[in-house]
């Protein structure tokens, strides 16, 4: 994975978070919400972080193994 499809990943999902995060924070008094609404949305944002992590890894790991078969087809 690309450097930009990473990218096209992780923005949308900061933007959904924060947009979330501020919706609930205007409502939580209209829906006799209290401080525990922080707790999934904290959760869901940790998973997305995690989840990042993992593909970063896993491109890095496909970029380096691309790297190998290109170092072992010219010798």
């Amino acid at each position: 994975m690309s450097t930009k499809v990473l990218l096209r990943i992780l923005v949308p999902l900061l933007f959904l978070f924060m947009l979330a995060t501020v919706i609930i924070a205007l409502i939580q008094d209209d829906v006799d919400w209290g401080w525990w609404w922080a707790v999934p949305i904290g959760g869901g944002f940790v998973i997305a972080i995690i989840g990042f992590r993992l593909l970063v890894q896993r491109a890095a790991e496909e970029a380096e193994r691309l790297d190998r078969e290109l170092d072992a087809q010219d010798k």
